[in-house]
C-alpha cells in the first residue's frame, strides 16, 4: 500500500457532533465517490474514544482497501496498527516517530515553507498549506508561487491543503502536486459521494501529479 500510494483525493475526517452512522456513511460515500485515502483528526475526543472511533473507521477502509491514517497521535496509530500517522511541525520529531512506526507505515509531515524541506527524511509526502483561510484549523496561509516551488523542489510528494473545493482546483493548475487534500468540501457536503467525484474529476482534469 504504502509502494503505490495514491494521494489524489485526500479526506481530512473529523467526526464532530455527528452519530457514529452518520460519519460512516459520509465516509463510505466518499470513498465510493473518490477518495484514496482517510486522515481521521479528532481534537475534542480522549484517547478511548478515539481508539474506539478508529477501529470502525479503519473497519471501513480496510473494505475498500484504502490506506486509514491518524492524525498527530502515534500512541493510537499504533494501538490500531493503522496505515500510517500525519504529523505536524510541533508533533514528534520524525525520525523518532519512524523508529516507533517501523518502515512500511506511511508518515506524512506538514509543511508550509521551503527551508522545512531540510527536514523531511523519512517522511512518505508532504501536506502543504493552508492555500485558503478555513473555520476547520487555524493556519497562517502559504502563497500559491511557494506551494509551486516546494512541489519543484521536494524530494516526495506533495498534497495542497486547506480551504480547497472544486472552484479552487482551477488556480492549482500546472503545480506539480500528487493530491488535494479536503476537509468541509466533502464533510459538510449535502451528497458526500458527488462532491467526492466531482472534486476527483476536476483534480485529474486540472493537474498534473507525480
Amino acid at each position: 500500500m504504502k509502494n503505490n500510494l495514491d494521494l489524489k483525493l485526500y479526506l481530512v475526517a473529523n467526526r464532530g457532533k455527528r452519530s457514529d452512522e452518520t460519519f460512516l456513511n459520509i465516509l463510505e460515500d466518499a470513498i465510493k465517490g473518490g477518495v484514496d485515502i482517510i486522515q481521521l483528526r479528532e481534537k475534542e475526543l480522549n484517547s478511548r474514544e478515539f481508539y474506539e472511533l478508529g477501529k470502525k473507521v479503519q473497519k471501513l477502509c480496510r473494505i475498500y482497501k484504502i490506506p486509514f491514517l491518524i492524525n498527530d497521535r502515534i500512541d493510537i496509530a499504533l494501538a490500531l496498527n493503522a496505515d500510517g500517522v500525519h504529523l505536524g511541525q510541533d508533533d514528534l520529531d520524525i525520525k523518532i516517530a519512524r523508529d516507533l512506526l517501523g518502515e512500511e507505515k506511511i508518515i506524512g509531515l506538514s509543511l508550509k515553507t521551503l527551508k522545512q524541506l531540510d527536514f523531511i527524511k523519512s517522511a512518505d509526502y508532504l501536506g502543504c498549506g493552508a492555500i485558503k483561510a478555513t473555520p476547520t484549523k487555524e493556519s497562517s496561509l502559504i502563497s500559491l508561487e511557494i506551494l509551486k516551488q516546494i512541489c519543484k523542489k521536494s524530494s516526495i510528494p506533495v498534497v495542497a491543503i486547506g480551504g480547497i473545493d472544486q472552484e479552487m482546483i482551477s488556480e492549482l493548475k500546472g503545480i506539480d502536486l500528487a493530491g488535494i487534500a479536503v476537509v468541509r468540501a466533502i464533510m459538510d457536503a449535502n451528497d458526500p459521494y458527488l462532491s467526492a467525484k466531482k472534486l476527483k474529476e476536476a483534480f485529474c482534469a486540472n493537474l498534473s501529479f507525480k
